[in-house]
């Protein structure tokens, strides 16, 4: 990785850097949870949840309760006003968990990251109900710069959302960056075609999980410049960003 000018390093969040799957119940998935709670057609909720998800991921409004409430109204569904607050709750508890307890060894690689001068940046796709917490996560400030897609309007792996990162991290551009993520939906592709110089494959949370199959892994793990099993192996692995820093540690010029 010396061979370039490198000085940013951009993470994708759920399974990179937290995986949910840590905390969710085997077999728990929100739609069909939900659907049992406010007494629903199952079958018929969840694939009006399933058609929903790109649109979730770029936009803020309606919330993803409200989505659920006008569901129900258009269905002459009126749970009691109480049953509100445990259906928000199942929308995004275990994301909840995954970023207010992310791993301690993670946590303190991206704070070594930092203290050796690195731009930090985090890309995620998400409804604006999977990330809530964030504000309150040892990793919020970790980080230069954020970009949610349901903020931005645009979702990995296009060009946009990656480049979203660029007015929010002091102009470092994408050619001076790496990207690290699990490779879901096609993300490093995506990063390499927007700019960014090298990408890297976070294996650690997806080889275990069991959200994709081992060959899916392997045929992601060719595809970038390099791989880890844990985020804790990049600081020796990228060493120090390149050229000088300023007074705050960052890369100056």
């Amino acid at each position: 990785m010396a061979e370039v000018r490198l000085r940013a390093i951009a993470f994708d969040l759920f399974h990179t850097l937290v995986d949910p799957e840590e905390f969710r119940p085997s077999g728990f998935r929100r739609a069909p949870e939900v659907a049992r709670l406010l007494g629903l057609p199952e079958s018929e909720f969840v694939a009006a949840w399933a058609a929903q998800s790109a649109e979730r991921q770029v936009t803020r409004s309606p919330t993803v309760l409200e989505r659920v409430q006008a569901y129900c109204r258009a269905r002459g569904v009126s749970p009691p006003p109480e049953t509100w607050s445990r259906v928000d709750d199942l929308l995004g508890r275990y994301c909840d968990r995954a970023i207010q307890e992310p791993r301690p060894a993670i946590v303190a690689s991206l704070r070594e990251l930092k203290r050796r001068g690195w731009t930090l940046g985090l890309v995620s796709n998400c409804d604006e109900r999977e990330y809530r917490a964030w504000p309150s996560s040892a990793l919020a400030p970790l980080f230069d710069a954020t970009v949610f897609s349901c903020d931005v309007g645009h979702a990995k792996p296009s060009a946009e959302a990656f480049r979203a990162l660029l007015p929010r991290w002091g102009g470092v551009p994408l050619a001076e960056a790496i990207f690290v993520g699990d490779g879901n939906g096609g993300e490093l592709a995506g990063a390499r075609r927007a700019g960014f110089a090298r990408v890297v494959f976070q294996a650690g949370f997806v080889s275990v999980n069991g959200l994709r199959p081992a060959t899916e892994n392997e045929k992601i793990r060719r595809e970038a410049d390099d791989s880890v099993v844990g985020v804790e192996e990049l600081p020796p692995k990228v060493g120090a960003p390149a050229g000088p820093r300023g007074p705050d540690g960052h890369p100056r010029g």
